[in-house]
């Protein structure tokens, strides 16, 4: 954890917001020690389809960006469609620059490397039909690059990927 960084912050508070979510019903599932982003991601997917087969899935960052009419849209979205749906925000109003220019350059990187335009390639508001499952659990990569690799091997593997835009908070 970099001081500093709000991250500790977030790791001293974590086991009283996942307890109480835990309290409340929610189902709280753990790594005895930190895996990374896409290792817990592989795990909620693997659970989602244990506990809950034929579900969607929507996962949204924990970092208070995403509002709940935003989740609920890129949920409505999935359902419909049967794909893939990124919450891209617009990026206007007070943004900070190193977030402007940090999407910037991945999404430049993404159109080169693939030949497809996203507007949003690091949001944190993701939703994935219950038939991606699967798949998901199988794609590389077990930290923050999980994600990114995600939208690199979806076109190959005949996965369609839409977007919803959201409100930038």
């Amino acid at each position: 954890l970099a001081p500093g960084s709000g991250r500790e912050a977030f790791a001293a508070l974590a086991p009283f917001l996942f307890g109480g979510a835990q309290a409340m019903g929610a189902v709280v599932l753990r790594h005895a020690v930190n895996r990374g982003k896409g290792a817990a991601l592989k795990t909620g997917f693997a659970h989602i389809e244990a506990a809950h087969p034929g579900a969607d899935v929507v996962c949204a960052g924990c970092d208070g960006q995403h509002r709940p009419a935003d989740i609920l849209a890129v949920a409505r979205h999935v359902a419909a469609d049967g794909v893939m749906v990124l919450g891209t925000r617009a990026f206007s109003g007070r943004v900070p620059l190193r977030s402007r220019v940090g999407n910037g350059f991945t999404r430049s990187v993404f159109l080169l490397a693939t030949g497809r335009h996203l507007s949003d390639t690091q949001t944190g508001l993701r939703g994935y039909p219950t038939t991606m499952l699967p798949w998901l659990r199988g794609v590389r990569g077990e930290r923050f690059e999980y994600e990114l690799e995600l939208l690199l091997r979806a076109g190959p593997a005949g996965h369609a990927v839409e977007e919803v835009e959201i409100e930038t908070v």
